[in-house]
């Protein structure tokens, strides 16, 4: 007697069942990954961002704008035109509208 030849196979359910947990948890461990690789970077980058060490031109830069702001200037001989120390302005207006007085006197020039 011959055997029947069989034509469709059904398809093997345990097997197929394990690849797809085996798929299920590389998948998650590859998102696991690639989570930390990425918050480890991202703590990098801001670490490189917030250096307490200054460029030198930064802090030359940030010295000339202190000593601009906190001392008196001539800026211009012809019309008497003075920068005064940004403290001393402060103190001015802060009278100025204690007292009702207009804000408006003061012109605003910038140095040159």
């Amino acid at each position: 007697m011959e055997k029947p030849v069989r034509t469709e196979t059904d398809p093997n359910a345990p097997l197929t069942a394990l690849v797809g947990v085996v798929a299920a948890i590389l998948l998650f461990v590859v998102i696991v990954a690639l989570q930390a690789i990425f918050y480890r970077q991202e703590t990098l980058e801001r670490l490189r961002k917030q250096s307490p060490v200054r460029p030198p031109e930064l802090a030359h830069r940030l010295a000339e704008q202190q000593e601009r702001l906190h001392a008196y200037q001539l800026l211009d001989p012809s019309s008497g035109t003075v920068a005064i120390p940004i403290d001393r302005a402060r103190e001015l207006v802060l009278k100025r509208a204690q007292e009702g007085l207009p804000l408006s006197r003061f012109p605003v020039v910038q140095p040159e």
